[in-house]
């Protein structure tokens, strides 16, 4: 007997719930740490969720959709500005912005919120794939956790990754906000709409066209996911027509429908493409390569489900024209066509965000029904697994993702107590912008200009506050002219008092932020990009040598370039400011928590 819908909706809430709960214990514990001191900060997942909720805030605060919260440069007239990637991935963005603004809510709040709606409906979003794919709902709610909960090991990272690295690891990489958590969802959705439109006796057509809107709407949200989608829709087609030649006329409307979408979403998008910064390329690490990458976790997991569906149909132990068999065999294949595109393309764009966003989810995916066509060998034994064996690898799953979450809970404290805190200091420079927003005269600094001198808070600072900071980090992603970012970041090591051996001393360190800022991201973190090369001795002697000289030779003019109005300065850390203090006076400053906040004039 069929179950009823009532029991349908028990096994994919309760799924939805545990994982939920599961990825709310870093917030949960930040609230228990900080308690009535609480800021209003979210738990940070990943490091680059500060980027986007820092973009969504200046949506929030009614900047134009060409914005750049950390420089303050708004698109407008006589001053356009730019595409970005996140002006050109648009739609999560808004998604978040528009209600956040109606409701009257900030950045930091909406994120928390999606921290916990994106693994409820990315577990909702998959047992629905797998409800349509098997028609059996405790599989499909044990394969929603089991998909969800063990992507971090076939990514290479969770706990896992402390058995080749002493850093700390991301767990659960699908929550990162809100790239890729926003649409994760919809990626899933969108898989079922194809199978949808393929197997529906009634209203084919219609699914076909949700699947090409659903396809349209992540080609402006997150390029992984789309592509991924590509890829994936590709690899369907070519099996799908293989195994099912007779039915090429009535299907191939389906892919033709779904394509009609794309190539309209295509064109606006490569428009919006070919306006992109002079600097995005460069900042997003893309590379010139034909090398094929072919040992990723995904694409090894995904090899290793093809053979099995392979030889299971060579031995007849499964029906491989059957659509369970082949959408399995088309999941599994997917991984190898992103990590490989680029022996035909020439161009690889950071591929480890597929290894951790979308690319892992999809094998894993693939690697269930895999399971699951094996297991259904003829019509007459389409037998549901054991419910007390799904039971189990549910409780696995769930009981790993929990392992993952738990283990860094010393690192989650830490690093909560550091935002939070960090987030009272922006927010009392929100309050005091409502008297010093004034228009500025200056096209290179448009808004107030703080320097950091922890340059983790400048990082932060956007998401809370709407003035400009001199430097951060993630300086080298931003649009900035030639030379803008080396000398916002040797300005930024000037006011800070680092002179050149200081300088040389954390250019040797193997992952300083600083090694990153002078060489960049992907020769520091090798993941990020293919072919990178070793930085060598002789290139840290003369990169010691260039800002040495820039130090001596610091003026009166290249103070002047970038107008500080405001200094944050750790409250319990000795911090020589000799060389800010010879160009800016400061007034007696503010405590703010753990940090004084100087407004500084400069002396002209």
């Amino acid at each position: 007997m069929n179950p009823s819908r009532i029991e349908r909706r028990k096994w994919a809430v309760w799924s939805a719930v545990a994982v939920s709960l599961i990825a709310l214990y870093p917030q949960l514990l930040m609230w228990g740490v900080r308690g009535s001191e609480w800021n209003g900060s979210y738990a940070q997942i990943h490091g680059d969720e500060w980027l986007y909720s820092a973009y969504v805030q200046a949506l929030i605060d009614g900047r134009p959709r060409r914005n750049d919260p950390y420089t303050g440069r708004d698109d407008g007239p006589g001053q356009p500005q730019p595409e970005s990637v996140f002006s050109i991935q648009f739609a999560p963005a808004y998604l978040i912005s528009v209600p956040a603004r109606l409701l009257g809510i900030s950045s930091s709040t909406t994120f928390i919120v999606l921290g916990l709606l994106a693994p409820f409906l990315s577990c909702l979003a998959i047992f629905w794939l797998l409800a349509n794919l098997t028609q059996d709902y405790r599989l499909a709610a044990a394969g929603s956790v089991v998909v969800l909960c063990f992507g971090g090991i076939v990514a290479g990272q969770g706990a896992i990754h402390l058995l080749h690295s002493r850093f700390t690891y991301n767990y659960l990489p699908f929550l990162r906000r809100y790239e890729p958590a926003a649409m994760f969802p919809l990626f899933f959705v969108f898989c079922g709409f194809v199978w949808k439109s393929l197997t529906a006796e009634r209203r084919p057509f219609m699914y076909a066209v949700a699947a090409g809107v659903a396809l349209d709407i992540l080609i402006f949200s997150y390029l992984y996911l789309w592509t991924t989608a590509a890829a994936w829709l590709t690899s369907l087609a070519v099996l799908w027509f293989i195994a099912r030649p007779e039915s090429l006329r009535k299907d191939a409307k389906c892919f033709v429908t779904i394509l009609s979408f794309a190539l309209a979403a295509l064109v606006p998008y490569l428009i919006l493409l070919s306006h992109r910064s002079a600097t995005m390329d460069v900042g997003q690490k893309l590379t010139l390569s034909h090398a094929p990458d072919l040992l990723r976790i995904p694409e090894l997991l995904g090899l290793a489900v093809t053979a099995l569906i392979f030889f299971g149909a060579v031995r007849g132990k499964l029906k491989w024209r059957a659509g369970q068999s082949i959408f399995a065999a088309s999941f599994a294949l997917a991984p190898l066509v992103v990590f490989n595109q680029q022996v035909i393309t020439g161009r690889s764009l950071q591929p480890y965000h597929y290894e951790w966003f979308i690319a892992n989810y999809v094998a894993l995916l693939g690697g269930i029904l895999g399971v699951v066509v094996i297991s259904l060998r003829t019509e007459n034994a389409k037998q549901r697994i054991r419910n007390r064996a799904l039971t189990w690898l549910a409780i696995i799953a769930i009981w790993w993702a929990a392992v993952e979450v738990l283990v860094p809970t010393k690192i989650i404290t830490r690093e909560s107590q550091f935002i939070d805190r960090a987030a009272g200091v922006c927010r009392r420079l929100r309050q005091l912008s409502n008297g010093d927003m004034v228009a500025s005269t200056s096209r290179q600094n448009p808004r107030p200009l703080v320097l950091a001198i922890d340059y983790e808070v400048a990082v932060i600072l956007p998401t809370f506050a709407p003035q400009a900071v001199l430097w951060a980090p993630n300086f080298d992603f931003l649009n900035l002219g030639p030379g803008e970012s080396r000398e916002r970041f040797y300005k930024y090591l000037y006011y800070t008092g680092i002179d050149g051996d200081k300088y040389t001393k954390a250019l040797a360190q193997p992952m300083s932020t600083f090694r990153a800022a002078a060489f960049g991201h992907e020769r520091v973190l090798p993941d990020m990009a293919v072919q990178t090369k070793p930085i060598t001795n002789e290139e840290i002697a003369a990169q010691a040598a260039e800002y040495q000289s820039y130090y001596l030779a610091f003026t009166h003019e290249k103070a002047a370039q970038h107008l500080l109005s405001y200094v944050i300065v750790p409250a319990n850390v000795g911090t020589d400011l000799s060389n800010l203090d010879r160009w800016y006076q400061r007034d007696a400053g503010e405590n703010v928590g753990d940090y004084i906040l100087y407004r500084v004039r400069f002396r002209s």
